[in-house]
């Protein structure tokens, strides 16, 4: 039989990835050999045990300081139970892992994550222990004095009141102690069997914590965030789930936070969290189903794949978490995630290699992203992901590059075509047209392109984004509202889902709600500065002075020393109008050495109050494909030239209403 890559496991599953030489029969040789120590997994329940300021009582399963109820998700409080009971020695990490959790698979990130959760409860410094040491690559040793006090047991025992009876109740109470901690309170439950989320939990949202790189080695994170990537999107195929994106759920990665904790930010029922091994041609990923309001461990399983196939797998995993949960999305019969077919190992590599570049959001990452999408379709021309991708591509290069976008958009609209050749189901191509179509003014093909690509993936912000923004331009302002609005809950952390809607706002002339929002944004992620958005709803209101302070920050957060001065120079000659003719000007110039799109100019004349110059560049903006003349019908600082004969002209060329 070929080797697999994992030495010796061509007859047993990896249970646990981190250290994969430990196989199935080794885990159970261990759990065999935990199991007699079994009356020390919990301390005893008749006592309370104090450290510090910290009270344990086991008769209540509860954790307190100085009175207080300290809140900490069941697999926590198992571990800390856990450390207290054997304080008298080391406890190893796959002990840990195997008795915590029983038979669950996690990784040693898991337990890692769990520690650090304790010692945040705990207020305990890693680096200077009080109570929770470690002990490198070996394990953890509760070293905290502990002082035990003997419960009140004067009360009937359960023998005098019960005869014989209660000695048998008696054991049965300890056995059913250590099956919970083995094997968690859900084999208990009175749903336990039940599909899950049936009742009052359903789960009708989750987010996919980033992947485990269980290798360690930098070089391979590009395979871990593509799969990270790929896995999200199949998840949001399945109908009736809200599946929040990859960039809210990567400043997660190495959170503190207790699993409950991070699905209550992120607004989810259900989290799942997962690990990926690659050694030479051969893959294993290990996933867990993980309820976001208890952290009760509902489903795990790990795949091994060749690499060809690594791709199909994570459609695989989204159909299988699809079947746990489709009880509670209302929706029998609803269509799985289509599997993705074997692709050539060099292809699909290039290809995960473009997605971790794409993602990386700059200009010069997504030139490389575009390279690898060319190399992963030149190892494979028929991989219509590939194309997707190198669509995505060009359309980053369109919108954020140094050139005119005509060419960039040419060249998307080709790949996005080429990808629905090979796959008329492709997400990816669809979503990329309807941007195209948006950006060259085909509304109708827009709207046909978007509404196709969201029934296939009715999850993706950026898509939901496009659409908002079709439905704005072509009169039906209040429903893109709801959709950049609802783009907003699927990525709540990022400036791409976040800014659509103050800007909606700003063009529906709603400034003091756009402001109101802003102002919201910045507290809860203070990244976000939006000054330039904030400059032009007060310009708007006639606030023109608080417009000029927020263009100076914006000026001076992306350093740009020549516009500033042209704004201070012209500020102190005419005013704010005065500093928007400067600032035009230098504009103007700028553009005779490097690429400056036309409407930016257009707008800031239009600012000035130079009606002339304004409508000049919003042609040489036609003439130039600017991608942002869409909204010429839309934009406030145009609302003085509606009874223009050539702006009319202008709008008329588009195929818009007036606005």
């Amino acid at each position: 039989m070929p080797q697999t890559g994992f030495e010796g496991v061509d007859h047993c599953r990896l249970l646990r990835l981190p250290r994969h030489e430990i196989l199935v029969a080794q885990r159970i040789r261990l759990l065999n050999q935990v199991r007699p120590q079994a009356r020390k997994i919990f301390v005893n329940e008749h006592r309370e045990y104090r450290f510090d300021d910290f009270l344990v009582k086991p008769e209540a399963w509860n954790l307190y300081r100085d009175g207080q109820v300290i809140h900490l998700e069941p697999t926590v409080l198992k571990l800390l139970v856990f450390l207290i009971g054997n304080r008298d020695r080391l406890v190893t990490r796959e002990e840990l892992m195997d008795t915590v959790w029983g038979g669950t698979v996690v990784s040693e990130s898991a337990l890692s994550k769990a520690v650090a959760r304790l010692r945040k409860a705990l207020d305990d410094d890693p680096g200077a222990p009080r109570y929770i040491e470690t002990v490198h690559s070996r394990g953890y040793r509760f070293v905290a004095e502990v002082e035990e006090t003997e419960l009140d047991t004067r009360s009937p025992s359960p023998s005098s009141k019960f005869g014989r009876h209660g000695a048998t109740a008696a054991v049965f109470s300890g056995l059913l102690l250590i099956l919970l901690l083995l094997f968690g309170r859900s084999v208990f439950d009175q749903g336990a069997g039940q599909p899950v989320g049936q009742g009052a939990d359903q789960i009708k949202s989750l987010a996919v914590l980033p992947l485990d790189n269980l290798a360690g080695s930098p070089s391979q994170d590009y395979f871990v965030e593509g799969l990270h990537e790929v896995l999200i999107t199949e998840l949001s195929k399945i109908s009736g789930l809200r599946v929040i994106s990859r960039q809210s759920t990567m400043r997660f990665g190495d959170s503190e936070w207790s699993l409950p904790e991070i699905a209550g930010e992120l607004g989810v029922d259900a989290l799942v969290e997962g690990s990926v091994m690659l050694v030479g041609e051969r893959v294993q990923v290990t996933a867990q189903l993980i309820h976001g309001r208890t952290d009760a461990h509902l489903w795990a399983h790990t795949y091994e794949r060749d690499t060809r196939d690594v791709l199909g797998l994570l459609s695989e995993v989204a159909n299988t978490i699809s079947t746990e949960i489709e009880s509670t999305l209302r929706t029998p019969g609803a269509k799985q995630p289509v599997a993705i077919g074997p692709v050539d190992p060099v292809a699909s590599e290039a290809y995960l290699r473009g997605l971790y570049h794409l993602n990386r959001f700059g200009l010069q990452s997504f030139k490389r992203s575009l390279s690898y999408f060319e190399q992963a379709i030149a190892a494979d021309p028929d991989f219509a992901l590939a194309w997707g991708g190198l669509a995505g591509a060009h359309l980053m290069l369109a919108y954020f590059g140094e050139e005119s976008p005509r060419e960039a958009i040419m060249q998307a609209r080709v790949a996005a075509l080429e990808a629905l050749k090979l796959d008329d189901q492709s997400f990816t191509g669809h979503a990329a047209l309807g941007w195209v179509r948006l950006f060259t003014w085909d509304w109708p093909g827009a709207g046909q392109s978007f509404e196709e690509a969201l029934r296939l993936h009715p999850n993706h912000a950026m898509t939901l984004h496009g659409y908002a923004d079709y439905l704005m331009l072509t009169g039906r302002p209040e429903d893109g509202l709801a959709q950049v609005r609802r783009a907003r809950l699927i990525d709540p952390f990022t400036p791409t889902s976040n800014v659509p809607v103050p800007f909606h706002l700003y063009l529906m002339r709603r400034y003091e709600e756009a402001i109101a929002d802003i102002r919201q944004l910045q507290k809860r992620t203070p990244d976000y500065a939006m000054h330039r958005l904030l400059a032009l709803a007060y310009w708007q209101q006639g606030r023109l002075e608080e417009a000029l302070e927020q263009e100076r920050q914006e000026l001076a957060l992306r350093k740009d020393v020549e516009l500033l001065a042209a704004l201070e120079q012209g500020d102190a000659r005419g005013g704010p109008r005065g500093a928007m003719l400067a600032m035009a000007e230098a504009l103007v110039r700028r553009s005779s050495t490097t690429y400056v799109d036309p409407f930016t100019i257009a707008v800031t004349f239009a600012r000035a109050g130079q009606s002339e110059s304004t409508l000049d560049w919003l042609g040489a903006a036609v003439e130039r494909g600017s991608l942002e003349l869409m909204y010429i019908g839309w934009r406030p600082e145009f609302d003085p030239l509606r009874d223009d004969p050539r702006y009319a002209k202008l709008v008329q060329r588009l195929g818009l209403p007036g606005g």
